[in-house]
């Protein structure tokens, strides 16, 4: 579907595209001069953050990681979504999960309507980075909860949540990155002053939003590290644990090895010492009890107990 937005004081205009249909691309071609190839990349769901110039056309296009949600319950937690800047037109293509986009998009532009089409995609891209931040925050809380509950109660459930808040994490982070290596593109492409030409405004825009990529990309980066050290310390604790119970069992086998023995012993039909007399069965009891406490007592003084 495409929505058309009216032109702004300052002459430009949105052209927001949502589920691009088979038609949506053929008017994209035919009356906006788009070709196929930036077509293809705008709707790709696994398409990688990116920047790229087509002379050919005069448009370019980005493609950027927006971050969705901050748990596992979501199917994707980051997806991308692009932008095309042809002249005075600003192109959004998103899906139904990343709509969000226009809003803002439309929000932000018509909060000036004085500033071109290039200032509206600064400011777009700025707003999603800055978003980042708050999912972060979610995580970290997430990572909080669960370890307060893993010291309590170190249950399969604590421990999938944590890796479904690693994997989560890792995703982030490769979003991130990628959203950084675009924006270093951007601006590499832009200082190069062949293809466009900004304002030192708008630079200073670019690099405002180059610092904050930065930023997630570290608290990010930080945050992984974290949560691999609290899962290495808990997996070494269900070790530790596993150790603990293997070495009680020992413990129990070997001290429980004893009376099977001599009871078997006693129960054959052979001449054993006082197995003829009434109370022999007392003297089995009590060979049978000094060297389980002999075991108990070895044990304890070479500290395995």
């Amino acid at each position: 579907m495409i929505r058309i937005s009216p032109y702004t004081h300052a002459n430009n205009q949105i052209i927001a595209v949502t589920d691009m249909t088979a038609e949506d691309r053929q008017e994209l071609k035919d009356n906006y001069h788009l070709n196929n190839e930036f077509l293809n990349y705008a709707v790709d769901p696994v398409e990688r953050a990116r920047v790229e110039y087509d002379e050919l056309i005069e448009t370019w296009l980005i493609v950027y990681n927006v971050p969705l949600s901050a748990t596992g319950d979501a199917p994707r937690v980051i997806h991308p979504f692009s932008l095309m800047v042809r002249h005075n037109q600003l192109f959004v293509f998103v899906t139904t999960d990343t709509k969000f986009i226009i809003e803002d998009a439309t929000m932000l532009t018509d909060r000036d309507q004085t500033q071109g089409v290039w200032d509206s995609v600064f400011s777009l891209l700025y707003q999603v980075t800055t978003d980042f931040f708050d999912y972060i925050q979610q995580m970290n809380e997430m990572r909080v909860h669960v370890e307060e509950h893993l010291r309590h109660d170190t249950s399969s459930k604590q421990i999938f949540q944590l890796a479904d808040l690693s994997k989560n994490q890792t995703y982030f982070l490769t979003g991130a990155n990628s959203n950084l290596v675009a924006i270093s593109q951007l601006r590499l492409l832009i200082s190069r002053r062949d293809k466009l030409t900004l304002d030192k405004r708008s630079i200073e825009r670019l690099q405002d939003i180059e610092v904050e990529a930065h930023q997630v990309q570290e608290m990010l980066e930080l945050n992984v590290d974290i949560l691999d050290k609290v899962s290495n310390t808990y997996n070494n604790l269900l070790n530790n644990n596993l150790n603990n119970v293997m070495k009680v069992l020992t413990i129990y086998s070997v001290v429980l090895m004893i009376p099977p023995i001599i009871f078997g012993f006693y129960g054959m039909n052979t001449f054993l010492p006082l197995a003829d007399k009434n109370w022999g069965w007392l003297f089995t009891i009590l060979i049978t009890i000094i060297p389980s406490i002999w075991i108990i007592f070895k044990l304890k003084r070479d500290r395995f107990l």
